[in-house]
């Protein structure tokens, strides 16, 4: 198992001499200390979104950014989760990826999705209630024009004359791209044009398996490869006694902020009785099966379980119940000189 962590922006300090400084120093440290990747969102024309509460956490030009912060790393991968695909013209995003893989050395992964506020789209010409079959064209064009090749598309929303995009794709590799996908209908739909699925932290790992086998089975049938991210909140403490009461009433906020933007996941009976309906739970009844919680030694028994029911390739840490950028930083030490060990492949 692999490991991601989130790039965020809360750790840019805009009134600094090196704006970017602390979290130029934040990934260079999680690199050391063993992680995989580093993620972020994409949200557009958003001062507040829902995972980053009252300031956007989300960059509005993730790949830019990911270009400068590739500079300052060696070997860790960064990947969009979720870039909103169907919000730019797939040429343009073609050119950006391979120049950015072409500067870091094939780092970089294209996590995509659809979307869900209609001014991202509508604010740039792009229509909103079309954007699933669109997103759909782009995931075709998106492999032919990455390969840096003269190629020809005709569809519904794109069509392409004999284009060749340069820079091709440096030593020939094509980046992957991985679906993010939170109802049936997109989970199938990253099993038939992508290369992987980019799985909701609001998914119960016991109703994962059979959308596993489903996705798995469905990207076979296409030829597709099929690779599972895992997206789970931890929370990470040396004791039982020393979790944060704060927790999971972070988490119902945040989980309550997506519903309201319209976002709409597939969750479980009790988790959508806790969200929507007030229902009171110790975090005892809640984080099985919904998040990583604990000792070290808890955090370790549900990695297992994890491994042992869905077996991700990549397991991104979401730091949704834990806003506070010290209090994340201090739980990935942690998890890192205390889980993650016991995980590598």
């Amino acid at each position: 198992m692999k490991f991601g962590i989130i790039i965020n922006r809360k750790m840019v300090d805009r009134a600094a001499a090196d704006p970017y400084g602390k979290l130029f120093d934040y990934l260079n440290e999680m690199e050391d200390l063993g992680y995989d990747l580093g993620w972020c969102g994409h949200h557009r024309f958003s001062t507040t979104t829902a995972f980053g509460g009252n300031e956007a956490s989300e960059p509005s030009a993730p790949l830019p950014m990911l270009a400068a912060l590739m500079a300052r790393t060696r070997t860790m991968k960064f990947c969009t989760n979720i870039f909103l695909l169907p919000s730019r013209h797939p040429l343009e995003i073609a050119e950006e990826i391979n120049t950015i893989n072409e500067m870091s050395g094939n780092r970089f992964i294209l996590g995509a999705g659809i979307g869900y506020k209609p001014d991202e789209f509508e604010n740039c010409g792009w229509d909103f209630r079309s954007r699933a079959k669109r997103f759909e064209e782009c995931l075709e064009i998106l492999p032919l024009a990455m390969r840096g090749e003269p190629f020809s598309y005709e569809g519904k929303h794109f069509n392409i004359d004999d284009v060749t995009v340069v820079p091709p794709p440096l030593r020939g590799e094509v980046p992957p791209i991985w679906i993010g996908a939170v109802s049936e209908p997109a989970m199938k739909r990253a099993g038939r044009l992508g290369d992987g699925w980019l799985i909701s932290f609001a998914e119960h790992l016991l109703e994962l398996q059979d959308k596993v086998r489903t996705y798995k089975a469905i990207a076979a049938e296409h030829r597709r490869p099929a690779t599972l991210a895992l997206m789970r909140d931890v929370h990470i403490a040396p004791t039982r006694a020393q979790l944060d009461p704060a927790f999971l009433p972070n988490i119902v906020k945040v989980w309550q902020s997506y519903e309201s933007l319209g976002s709409k996941a597939d969750r479980d009976p009790l988790a959508d009785e806790v969200m929507f309906g007030g229902r009171q739970v110790s975090l005892e009844e809640f984080a099985p099966n919904r998040a990583v919680v604990g000792s070290p030694e808890d955090c370790c028994r549900e990695m297992s379980r994890i491994r042992d029911l869905i077996d991700p390739e990549w397991f991104f840490i979401t730091p949704t119940g834990v806003p506070d950028v010290a209090q994340q930083i201090a739980e990935l030490r942690l998890f890192a000189r205390e889980v993650m060990p016991h995980f590598r492949d």
